[in-house]
C-alpha cells in the first residue's frame, strides 16, 4: 500500500445529516434548528465536492443558528485541515468532542486529526480507545483498523492486536486483510503476510495495492515467477498508479 491513509469518516458523511422534524406550526425555534440542519447538510454535500470555501460559509452558518449542532464543528475541523489551517482545525474537533462525549465519528476525527496531523500517538490513542469504549458501535471495525495505523510504527504488536480485533468484527473485510498482510511484511514476517493476501483474494480483493504486496512478498519468499507475474500484472492493469511506478523505479523488487 502506497499510503498511509486514514480512513476517517469523510467516507460517511453523510452520518452527520440527520433531518430535522417540525410539526405542521413549527415554532420559530423549531425553524432556526431546521435552517441549521439544512445548512449542515450543504456543507458536508460542499466537501464531498471540494469546496471548502461554501462548505466552511455553510457550516458556520449552521452554527450561528444552533451552537450545540456538534456535527457542524466536526466537518469544520474537517474543512479546516483542507485549508491547511490545524490550529482552526483542532479547536473544532474539541467543541465537537465536547459537546457530544460519546460521538464515535467526532472521537475518531480528532484522534485521527493528532495522529496523522500532530504526531501526537499517545494522545490520538486515548480518543481513539474512547471511541471503542463506546456501546452499540456499528463502526468498531474501522474504529480498530485507523488505531492500528496509528500505532503501527512505534508499536506493531499493539497495531496487530488492533487489526486482529478489526477482523474479528468484520472477517470477509479484504482491505483489512491486505492491511494485516502489510503490517506482517514490514515485520519480515513473510509467510503470514502472504497467508492473509491470499485470504484477501479469496475474497475478491483486486487492485494495484494488492499485486503489489504480493510481488514484493513472493519476491522476499523467494517465489520469483510468481513474483514476476504479479508485477507484470500490476503493470498492464494499473500503469498509472502509484505501485506500477515504485516497480519501473525498481523499489518494487
Amino acid at each position: 500500500m502506497m499510503r498511509n491513509l486514514l480512513v476517517l469518516t469523510v467516507a460517511v458523511l453523510l452520518s452527520a445529516c440527520v433531518t430535522t422534524e417540525v410539526g405542521e406550526n413549527p415554532s420559530p425555534a423549531a425553524n432556526q434548528l431546521e435552517a441549521a440542519q439544512l445548512n449542515l447538510d450543504l456543507g458536508v454535500s460542499y466537501f464531498r465536492q471540494g469546496n471548502m470555501t461554501a462548505s466552511r460559509e455553510k457550516l458556520e452558518k449552521a452554527i450561528v443558528q444552533n451552537p450545540k449542532l456538534s456535527g457542524a464543528y466536526r466537518i469544520l475541523g474537517l474543512v479546516y485541515q483542507e485549508l491547511g489551517d490545524p490550529a482552526e482545525a483542532e479547536k473544532q474537533y474539541l467543541k465537537s468532542v465536547r459537546l457530544t462525549d460519546n460521538n464515535v465519528d467526532s472521537l475518531n476525527d480528532y484522534a485521527g486529526f493528532l495522529c496523522f496531523d500532530r504526531r501526537e500517538v499517545d494522545k490520538a490513542m486515548t480518543y481513539f480507545d474512547r471511541a471503542l469504549a463506546v456501546p452499540l458501535n456499528d463502526n468498531r471495525s474501522m474504529l480498530y483498523s485507523n488505531a492500528a495505523r496509528c500505532v503501527e510504527q512505534s508499536d506493531p504488536e499493539r497495531a496487530e492486536n488492533y487489526l486482529r480485533a478489526a477482523l474479528a468484527a468484520d472477517r470477509n473485510n479484504p482491505q483489512l486483510m491486505v492491511q494485516i498482510a502489510a503490517l506482517a511484511y514490514k515485520q519480515q514476517q513473510y509467510l503470514q503476510a502472504r497467508v492473509f493476501l491470499e485470504r484477501a483474494q479469496e475474497v475478491g480483493e483486486q487492485g494495484a495495492s494488492i499485486l503489489y504486496l504480493m510481488s514484493k512478498t513472493d519476491s522476499q519468499l523467494g517465489n520469483i515467477a510468481s513474483a514476476g507475474k504479479y508485477r507484470k500484472q500490476l503493470l498492464e492493469e494499473y500503469p498509472l498508479s502509484e505501485e506500477a511506478a515504485a516497480i519501473q523505479a525498481g523499489s518494487g523488487r
